[in-house]
């Protein structure tokens, strides 16, 4: 329980990795692909049932995690993201694009920067057509989908680790 605060005596504990699973592993089947499908569209309004969906799955994690409101809040955001990419990267690799190349490009994913986004911008995108050319895949073979789905890609990197950023 302890290890579920954020802080104890002054000092910062890691958040366990169960703690960041609950509702990863408790969604129901198909709900990450319509979170990936929300991201995509970014039409929240027509992507409400799932997001209520989502909101409700993790307001119980949190809840069993005795997190803090904010912390929910967070939390939501972190899972969003993270549903979200692991069902972009399917997509993204249906499409010849790996998602490793957008990270790289961009200093995102697991292991780097990770800086605040509020949105996806034309140099972003610069970026990463520059880094698929030079790795051997020609940017302007890129279908819209496939654009569509490396800003989604982008959209849910950022929120996931914006929403991990701001649990502990």
């Amino acid at each position: 329980m302890a290890a579920a605060l954020a802080g104890f005596g002054g000092q910062a504990l890691a958040r366990p990795p169960e703690a960041l699973a609950c509702a990863l592993q408790a969604a129901p089947a198909g709900l990450d692909a319509r979170i990936a499908d929300v991201i995509l569209s970014q039409d929240r309004a027509r992507g409400r049932p799932a997001l209520d969906d989502l909101r409700a799955l993790t307001d119980r994690c949190s809840d069993d995690q005795f997190l803090t409101p904010h912390q929910h809040d967070s939390y939501f955001s972190y899972v969003y993201g993270r549903m979200g990419r692991d069902v972009l990267d399917t997509r993204l690799t249906a499409e010849g694009i790996p998602s490793a190349i957008v990270d790289q490009a961009l200093d995102i994913g697991p292991g780097n920067a990770n800086n605040p986004a509020e949105k996806v911008t034309e140099g972003d995108l610069r970026l990463v057509a520059e880094a698929l050319g030079k790795a051997g895949h020609d940017p302007a073979r890129v279908t819209p989908r496939g654009w569509a789905l490396i800003t989604a890609w982008i959209v849910a990197t950022a929120t996931m680790f914006d929403g991990l950023r701001d649990l502990d």
